[in-house]
């Protein structure tokens, strides 16, 4: 093999540097690199996730405010044996108003579906039409949003405006509130 000369010996001394220096760039340093900006990155998210928490906590009273208002808008809240006399006396009371008589009042079992509860209740009523609607209008209305699930009306006769009525009505709730 032939002796390089001087000339080539620093040319071949300064392309090994580079290339050893290119290794150490693109093998050590830049990974080195990315690693604590992948790490940057995670911190940056984890602390975005805590702020974001951190709201959430915050607003937990505004929420559970919100959250009796929903209830006390959806309906009942508590067990079935203290919300039944409720919801029959929201009944009688609006068919007071409506001048509509109920001649029976049978609760039915209550049904739970998706978190929700269903409290049903049979009605017989009788009364006029005009009265009728009023009262089933005052039903549906707020505060108390009951669900018609079954109706049926009669005539009492051809010359009478007079109705004989079926209503099955529901009212939903929470399961766990």
């Amino acid at each position: 093999m032939k002796k390089l000369s001087r000339r080539e010996m620093i040319i071949l001394t300064i392309t090994v540097g580079l290339f050893v220096i290119f290794i150490l760039v693109q093998g050590v340093i830049r990974p080195i690199h990315e690693g604590a900006m992948n790490v940057d990155d995670e911190l940056r998210l984890v602390d975005q996730k805590l702020q974001r928490a951190n709201q959430l906590v915050a607003q937990g009273p505004a929420i559970e405010g919100e959250y009796k208002k929903f209830v006390q808008l959806v309906g009942v809240a508590g067990p079935e044996d203290e919300q039944m006399p409720a919801m029959v006396s929201r009944i009688e009371s609006a068919a007071k108003e409506s001048n509509i008589h109920i001649s029976n009042m049978q609760p039915r079992k209550s049904t739970a579906q998706k978190g929700a509860r269903f409290l049903s209740v049979e009605l017989q009523v009788d009364g006029e039409w005009l009265d009728m609607v009023r009262f089933l209008s005052s039903l549906q209305a707020p505060p108390n949003f009951y669900f018609i699930n079954d109706l049926s009306l009669e005539k009492y006769s051809e010359a009478s405006g007079a109705l004989h009525g079926r209503i099955v009505l529901s009212v939903m709730g929470l399961v766990n509130p």
